[in-house]
């Protein structure tokens, strides 16, 4: 680990450094639509849901992350809204069978999405369109049908923003309240018993950014005055924006708060450092040992350098001899006593070995035995030796 020491301190530096670098970034902004009521962003709901109590001023409000259906599902109540601001909305038959009954007891429902489910628009008689504009201008401008909240001018927004309306409706049952540049309706008023739906087409309108946005604020004020300010609850949606209650995934908690983020972050980063260095196997360094030196070569060139000095051919072939022949009786299990033809007709036959080399051999030998060596003769008897072992 010491080699390690000088990269883990640059790497834990820099890795400092990132953090502090990515805590104190500016925020990217988040344009997304949520209309959620603690939502700050542009499109978010929060400046709308903390105006609620200046708007009702009567009125306990309460925010659900609950079904229309499990919300609504046997309360009996007058005199309430119930607001569903989101950019989609799609009840099931079971809700609108609770919504209905909840708004004929004497209640009101404030409806606003640029989405609506299938089943929603046709249990009114509805169908929705959105306007396409080629132009890179304002969007679509809006205003109302009643004379004493319409204004001089219309209210405009960022393009592509508030373009959705009503491409049909119920005449009989439902009354236009609000239209766009094109006189197409974006928001209507469905009575049903003694309460009555309030349907608006573009759920941006209620967003933070478009009540900052030149006057209309106005706008929104006017949309929400159509609810009676004397109503006693308030039941605000968050459940079609956000999902049920409790979090979505285990990591919500961590990833929804900024200095747990960071710390879990930390702890994933930190945990894959420490596998990185334990994943080498931790032991002792082997010392490098020197091979053993081989003292029988060097023994054996001491003495054959002794023996070619005093040019003693007779004792290096004496030696030679003695080696073959102990090589013969260990191996071929033959006496070398006699080196006669009896001995040399066996060696051939129990080493493989030509019978007319192996007589060369012996012949050798014995002139070795009983006569001067030559270098010449030396060199013959070496070579003749080799040759046997070779073929053997």
């Amino acid at each position: 680990m010491k080699g390690y020491r000088k990269f883990i301190l640059l790497f834990s530096v820099l890795f400092i450094l990132y953090i502090i670098a990515m805590v104190n970034r500016p925020k990217p902004v988040d344009w997304t639509v949520t209309i959620s009521k603690e939502d700050k962003n542009p499109y978010g709901g929060f400046i709308l849901f903390k105006e609620m109590k200046q708007l009702f001023p009567k009125a306990s409000i309460k925010s659900y992350r609950k079904p229309v259906y499990d919300q609504l599902n046997n309360i009996v109540t007058k005199n309430s809204a119930y607001f569903v601001v989101s950019p989609t909305f799609s009840p099931t038959k079971d809700d609108l069978y609770e919504m209905r009954s909840y708004v004929s007891q004497g209640n009101y429902m404030f409806i606003a999405a640029a989405n609506y489910g299938k089943t929603f628009l046709d249990s009114f008689k509805l169908k929705s369109g959105t306007r396409i504009s080629l132009l890179s201008k304002d969007s679509t401008s809006i205003n109302f049908v009643n004379p004493n909240l319409r204004q001089a001018g219309n209210y405009t927004f960022l393009s592509s923003t508030i373009d959705e309306y009503f491409s049909a409706i119920d005449t009989a049952n439902t009354i236009v309240l609000g239209i766009n540049d094109r006189t197409q309706p974006n928001f209507i008023k469905v009575t049903f018993g003694d309460g009555a739906f309030f349907i608006h087409s573009a759920p941006v309108s209620f967003s933070n950014y478009f009540m900052l946005f030149a006057n209309n604020a106005a706008y929104t004020a006017g949309a929400m005055s159509y609810v009676p300010g004397s109503v006693g609850s308030i039941y605000w949606d968050e459940y079609y924006k956000l999902g049920g209650e409790g979090p979505a995934t285990p990591l919500r908690l961590f990833l929804n708060n900024t200095y747990l983020s960071w710390a879990l972050r930390l702890a994933v980063a930190g945990l894959l450092i420490y596998i990185f260095f334990e994943m080498k196997r931790r032991q002792r360094v082997i010392p490098v040992i020197a091979p053993l030196r081989n003292s029988t070569l060097d023994f054996v060139q001491t003495v054959a350098g002794v023996y070619f000095n005093q040019r003693d051919n007779g004792g290096i072939a004496d030696k030679k001899i003695t080696y073959f022949l102990a090589f013969v009786r260990t191996r071929f299990y033959i006496n070398t006593n006699e080196l006669d033809e009896a001995f040399i007709a066996h060696l051939s036959r129990k080493s493989g070995v030509d019978l007319q080399q192996t007589g060369a051999l012996v012949q050798l030998i014995q002139q070795a035995k009983h006569g001067a060596v030559s270098d010449q003769r030396l060199m013959q008897l070496d070579q003749h030796i080799n040759n046997f072992y070779k073929q053997v």
